[in-house]
C-alpha cells in the first residue's frame, strides 16, 4: 500500500463510521413510519379493540419483536398515530391565523376543518374510541390541542389577557372536535350544513375578538 492509499484509507474509516450510526437511524424511522402506516390500515378497517399487535406486523412485514422496540403497546401506536395526523402545527392550523382576519374566512376554514374530519372519518372512529380507554391515547390528543393553540401565536401575543386566551381556544378547539365527531365522523347528530358553519363561525368570531 502507498503513503496515499494508505492515508485515504485512513480518510474514510472515519466517515464511514460516521455514516453507520445515520444509516441505522434512517432504517429506524422507516421501520417506525412502515408500522404506523399499518397501524392506520388496521384502524382504518376495524374498531380499536378489534385491532391487534399480530395483525398490524403483518401489515408491515415485521415481527412482534420489532413491534415491541418501537412501541410498548398498541395504546402507544394508537397515540403515535394520533399525533402524526392530527394537522396541529403543521397544514390545516397553519392556515388558522390567516383566517380569522375576516368571518367569511374562518367560515370557510371551519367547512375545510369538517373536510378533514370526513375524509379521516374511520380512523378518528377507532382513535376516539381509543382516547376513551387508553389514558396514554387521551394524554396525546391533549398535547395536540396545545400543540395548535400554540400554533396561533398572532391571537396570543395580542390578548390582553394571555391565559385567559389559552382557554378559551381550548374550549374552541375541543368544542369543535366534539361536535365534528358527532356530525361527520358518528353521525348521531344531522344538523343543516350551512346553518352549522354559519353558527360555529358566529360563535368563533365573537369569542375570538372579531369586529
Amino acid at each position: 500500500m502507498t503513503p496515499s492509499s494508505a492515508s485515504s484509507a485512513a480518510d474514510s474509516a472515519p466517515q464511514a463510521a460516521a455514516r453507520a450510526p445515520s444509516l441505522r437511524s434512517e432504517y429506524r424511522e422507516l421501520t417506525r413510519k412502515r408500522l404506523l402506516e399499518a397501524v392506520q390500515e388496521v384502524l382504518e378497517e376495524t374498531d380499536y379493540a378489534a385491532a391487534t399487535v399480530d395483525e398490524i406486523v403483518r401489515r408491515a412485514g415485521a415481527s412482534r419483536a420489532t413491534f415491541y422496540v418501537h412501541f410498548r403497546s398498541k395504546a402507544e401506536a394508537a397515540a403515535a398515530l394520533l399525533e402524526r395526523v392530527t394537522p396541529s402545527d403543521r397544514g390545516l392550523y397553519a392556515t388558522l391565523p390567516k383566517a380569522l382576519r375576516t368571518r367569511a374566512g374562518l367560515r370557510r376554514w371551519l367547512e375545510q376543518s369538517l373536510g378533514w374530519y370526513e375524509s379521516h372519518a374511520r380512523l378518528l372512529a377507532a382513535l376516539n374510541e381509543a382516547m376513551a380507554v387508553e389514558g396514554t391515547v387521551a394524554e396525546r390528543r391533549s398535547v395536540a390541542v396545545e400543540r395548535m393553540v400554540e400554533a396561533l401565536p398572532e391571537y396570543l401575543d395580542h390578548a390582553d389577557d394571555p391565559a385567559r386566551a389559552r382557554v378559551r381556544l381550548q374550549l374552541l378547539l375541543r368544542q369543535f372536535h366534539q361536535v365534528a365527531m358527532d356530525t361527520v365522523v358518528q353521525q348521531a347528530w344531522q344538523p343543516e350544513r350551512e346553518l352549522l358553519l354559519d353558527e360555529m363561525a358566529a360563535q368563533w368570531w365573537v369569542a375570538l375578538g372579531g369586529e
